[in-house]
């Protein structure tokens, strides 16, 4: 094809990735969207997609009816094509989207104008050429596989299309990961931990309960009591101080002047935003305790994923959504072109799965649409009986359970 700008023509289905996909690898300057009305919003969707992905493109959407036929979804074929020819730009037609009668239509409007054409096959990761015009080999550069735009296609980026405001990049593990292994290969240390972090049966934990921020300052100068090397790890994490007496640690109190100003606050009418303040003040301290209290289970399964090497775009304690309602996940990933959603628990008696299975799958499905795996990776495996009905439930939602035996072969994810 020419040097001229590229208007892509896509018919927008449900499905967002057939259409994000063409973005991202041929990166046209223009995107004319055939929707019906309840595929209208993911037409801005899949063009905020590419705008996050640093693929910026000027978006026409043309609504068609409620059930677009194969003589009108030509017709709107046609004039999007006799349109780029006026705007003198090069144009390539996707028919993948759409219904099949759509599909047709449009791949008739490209066959009478010669226009080049592609339908995007997920499965096989390929784009294939629809044959009704020439140039498009030379445009994909003779590779017409997804590996040239591999990075690009990322958690964040399919997670937008499908309707999500953005995905942080999540945090790094690595500086975690010695004290997780320890408490992965220390059984009677973890239990020893969890027991401190979270309280014995019946008992408050070391720290009690801490709510107010003038409780939280005195958790601050409290010393926490662990097993020697999970106490030696935990300050070499750099995620917690030395205590004064031997094998305890303290909280990170780099909020500490924050809490202290929120303490004398704590009470006062119409203080401006005082339980966000107390909030982002309290993360990190709440951040340590739960890693200790169960979350270092997350890094263990993040980096078990990162070993097996069919996963890319691993993302760690990410969040999920707008800033004033965002959600934070457990492990996120990209596998081919599906979102890869895990859930991680430590388990235990009292834990509840059943209905976790629902919120991972509703989870995994508005991140990437049909385009999903989902995970529980389960540490503490429940009692047989418990363990039957959540296997038998887990299969019926497409939920592969994980527990830490599984972990130790790198195929388990198959």
């Amino acid at each position: 094809m020419s040097e001229k700008p590229l208007t892509l023509i896509q018919l927008v289905s449900e499905q967002t990735v057939q259409n994000l996909l063409p973005v991202l690898r041929l990166r046209p300057d223009r995107l004319v969207h055939l929707a019906a009305p309840r595929t209208v919003n993911r037409s801005n969707l899949i063009a905020e997609a590419a705008r996050q992905s640093n693929r910026p493109v000027e978006l026409e959407t043309v609504t068609l009816s409620a059930m677009p036929g194969m003589q009108e979804t030509m017709q709107a074929t046609l004039r999007a094509i006799e349109d780029a020819a006026q705007r003198d730009t090069a144009c390539l037609v996707n028919f993948t989207g759409g219904t099949k009668l759509m599909s047709i239509g449009a791949y008739v409007a490209a066959l009478k104008y010669k226009t080049p054409s592609l339908y995007v096959d997920t499965q096989d990761a390929v784009f294939v050429d629809g044959r009704t015009g020439e140039g498009l080999d030379a445009l994909l550069d003779g590779d017409w596989s997804f590996t040239p735009i591999q990075r690009r296609i990322t958690v964040n980026a399919i997670a937008v299309a499908n309707g999500c405001a953005r995905v942080t990049d999540g945090r790094d593990w690595r500086p975690w990961l010695p004290l997780a292994n320890h408490l992965y290969q220390n059984p009677a240390d973890e239990d020893r931990c969890h027991e401190v972090i979270n309280g014995p049966r019946n008992q408050p934990p070391v720290l009690g309960f801490p709510r107010r921020a003038a409780e939280w300052l005195a958790a601050l100068d409290t010393d926490i009591p662990l097993p020697p090397a999970v106490a030696e790890l935990a300050v070499q994490s750099g995620r917690f101080r030395p205590g004064t007496a031997p094998n305890t640690v303290r909280l990170p109190d780099a909020t500490r002047d924050k809490l202290a100003a929120l303490s004398r606050l704590d009470g006062a009418e119409k203080v401006p935003a005082f339980t966000r303040r107390l909030f982002t003040a309290v993360a990190p301290l709440q951040d340590a305790l739960n890693f200790l209290g169960g979350a270092w289970w997350e890094v263990i399964v993040a980096e078990r994923m990162k070993q097996c090497g069919r996963f890319r775009d691993i993302r760690w304690s990410a969040k999920v959504g707008k800033r004033e309602s965002e959600l934070e996940e457990d492990v996120l990933a990209i596998e081919g072109v599906q979102i890869v959603y895990v859930s991680c628990k430590r388990g235990g008696e009292r834990s509840r799965f059943l209905p976790l299975l629902e919120e991972i799958q509703a989870r995994a499905r508005s991140l990437g649409g049909v385009y999903n795996r989902r995970f529980l990776a389960v540490y503490k495996p429940p009692s047989a009986r418990v363990l039957s009905s959540l296997k038998r439930r887990a299969d019926e939602l497409g939920v592969k359970i994980l527990f830490p035996e599984d972990l130790e072969r790198l195929e388990s994810f198959d």
